[in-house]
C-alpha cells in the first residue's frame, strides 16, 4: 500500500491490485478500436471473475481518456497575444519566447517548437560547415608540429575526425557548464550538497506536482538546444557513415555469342532487359567501429527527448543531459588525443574519461535518476490529478528506453576495458569505438573511398 501524504487530499493507492502494463496496454488497445464501433461493453463477454472489483479487466482500471488532455494547455503565441493585448511583432516574439513560462516551445510536439527546433538543426549545421574545417586546419597544423608533412597526408580522415571532435568538444563543455549554471540550485540537484536543507525532497521534486510543474524559459530553450544537437547528430552519423549514389533504373547487359542470330529489335529490347534499384548505399570508409551502439544510442536519446518533453518530465530529462554531456567531455578529448597519437596525453585523457565515466553513467544515472525514476515515480500520482492507472501504462516505456541507455553505457565500459589493456600491456592507444579491431596502419593508396556496396557486398572491417 502506497500513501501519497504530501497533498492537501492524501490518496492512498495500492499499486499490487493494478493489472500489468502488458494486460492494460493490451485492453487498453481493445478500448480504443471498440469504443468507436459501439462495442465498448465487451467486457461482459469474458467471464465474471476477471471483470468483477479489482479483477484485472474490471471498468475502474478503464483508462477513462487520452492522458495529454490531462496535461494542463501550454500557451500559443496568439493567446499569449490576446493575453497581453499587443499585436504580433519582433518584440512580442521576443517576449513570448525568452520571458514567458510554459509555453508551447516546451512540447516538442508542438508546431511552434518544431519550428525553433528546425531552425535550431540548421544553425548547428552551418556553424559545423564552418568550423570544422577550422578546427581541422588546427589539428593539421599541430600534426604537422609534432609529426612532419608525411604524416599528414596518410592521415587525412583522422584530421578531418579531429575537427568533428573539437566542435563537440566546445558543444558539450558549453552545455555542460550552461547546465551546472541554471540547475545547481534546482532541488532534484540537493542530494549533491554537503549540507542539503531539512526539509530537501531531493529526487522526489523530479515527480511532486505533476503535471502542473512549470517550465521556465531557461528550461525550455536547454530542452531545444539539446534536441537540436541530437537530431543533427543522428543525422551526421548516418551521413558519416554511408555514401548514397543514384543510379539508372535500367542498365545494359553485355551480348551473348548468339545475339548475332537475332533481329535488331530484340537486341534493343534486350539491352535494357533488367533492373536495378535507383539508390545504391555503400558503407562510407569514415564509419565508426561502433556504429551500431551508437546509433541505437542516438535513436533511443530522441526518443527520450522526446517523450519527456511531451510528457511534462523535463526535469528528469535535464538530469540525464548534464550526465552525458559532462562525461563527454574527457571522451572527446581523449579522442582528439589519440588522434594526433600523443601518447602519454592521450593515457591522461583515458584515465580521467574511464573515471568520470564511472562516476556519471554507471553510477549517477543508474543509482540516482533510474533509481528515482523506478522508486519515487509514484508521486506523479501523490495529488490524485493523475489516475494511477496512467503511471502503470507510461512508466515503462521510460524504464526501458533509460535502461537501454544504461545497458549501452556497460557496453561501451567494456571497450575502454579493453582499450586500457592493450595501453598498458602493448603501450599502444587504439580508439576502439572507432575500430573495432584495432586502429590499422593508414597508407596513402588506402585514403580512397572503398567500394563496399550494401547490395551484395560486407562492411569494411573495422
Amino acid at each position: 500500500m502506497t500513501t501519497f501524504s504530501s497533498s492537501s487530499t492524501p490518496v492512498d493507492v495500492d499499486f499490487s491490485l493494478y493489472p500489468p502494463f502488458p494486460i492494460a496496454w493490451a485492453y487498453t488497445a481493445v478500448d480504443t478500436v471498440c469504443d468507436p464501433l459501439g462495442c465498448s461493453q465487451w467486457r461482459q463477454l469474458l467471464p465474471s471473475s476477471l471483470t468483477t472489483e479489482h479483477a484485472w479487466f474490471s471498468e475502474e482500471y478503464k483508462v477513462p481518456r487520452s492522458i495529454f488532455k490531462l496535461f494542463p494547455k501550454f500557451l500559443s503565441y496568439q493567446e499569449f497575444l490576446a493575453s497581453t493585448q499587443q499585436p504580433s511583432s519582433l518584440q512580442a516574439a521576443k517576449q513570448y519566447a525568452l520571458e514567458t513560462p510554459s509555453t508551447d516551445l516546451a512540447d516538442l510536439t508542438t508546431w511552434t517548437a518544431i519550428a525553433a527546433l528546425l531552425v535550431l538543426v540548421w544553425i548547428l549545421r552551418r556553424c559545423k560547415a564552418v568550423l570544422i574545417p577550422f578546427f581541422s586546419n588546427l589539428g593539421r597544423q599541430a600534426a604537422l608540429r609534432t609529426h612532419g608533412a608525411d604524416w599528414i597526408p596518410d592521415n587525412e580522415i583522422r584530421i578531418t575526425k579531429f575537427g568533428e571532435y573539437v566542435f563537440r568538444l566546445v558543444f558539450h563543455s558549453s552545455i555542460s557548464l550552461l547546465g551546472v549554471c541554471l540547475f545547481w540550485n534546482e532541488p532534484w540537484w540537493e542530494w549533491l550538497s554537503w549540507s542539503p536543507p531539512a526539509d530537501s525532497v531531493g529526487t522526489k521534486s523530479l515527480f511532486l506536482d505533476y503535471p502542473h510543474q512549470p517550465v521556465k524559459p531557461t528550461m525550455i530553450w536547454y530542452y531545444l538546444v539539446q534536441a537540436a544537437y541530437n537530431l543533427e547528430a543522428m543525422t551526421s552519423l548516418l551521413e558519416l557513415s554511408f555514401d548514397v549514389h543514384f543510379q539508372p533504373i535500367f542498365y545494359k547487359l553485355k551480348s551473348s555469342s548468339n545475339d548475332d542470330d537475332d533481329d535488331d529489335d530484340n537486341k534493343k529490347s534486350s539491352a535494357f532487359s533488367s533492373l536495378q534499384f535507383p539508390i545504391r548505399i555503400q558503407w562510407s570508409n569514415t564509419c565508426r567501429g561502433d556504429f551500431r551502439e551508437m546509433c541505437i544510442h542516438h535513436i533511443v536519446t530522441n526518443l527520450l527527448v522526446l517523450g519527456s518533453s511531451f510528457f511534462r518530465l523535463s526535469r528528469v530529462g535535464s538530469m540525464v543531459f548534464l550526465v552525458h554531456d559532462i562525461s563527454d567531455i574527457p571522451v572527446d578529448l581523449s579522442k582528439l588525443a589519440n588522434f594526433l597519437k600523443w601518447k602519454a596525453t592521450t593515457a591522461m585523457c583515458f584515465a580521467t574519461m574511464v573515471w568520470v565515466w564511472m562516476l556519471t553513467r554507471l553510477t549517477i544515472l543508474p543509482f540516482v535518476i533510474y533509481r528515482s525514476v523506478l522508486w519515487e515515480s509514484w508521486l506523479l500520482c501523490q495529488n490524485g490529478y493523475i489516475p494511477p492507472i496512467y503511471h502503470v501504462l507510461y512508466k515503462p516505456i521510460f524504464v526501458v528506453l533509460i535502461g537501454l541507455l544504461i545497458l549501452l553505457h556497460f557496453i561501451w565500459f567494456s571497450m575502454f576495458i579493453r582499450m586500457g589493456y592493450i595501453l598498458v600491456c602493448k603501450g599502444e592507444a587504439h580508439d576502439l569505438s572507432e575500430h573495432k579491431k584495432g586502429e590499422p596502419i593508414i597508407s596513402a593508396a588506402s585514403t580512397g573511398k572503398q567500394n563496399n556496396n550494401i547490395n551484395g557486398y560486407s562492411k569494411k572491417d573495422n
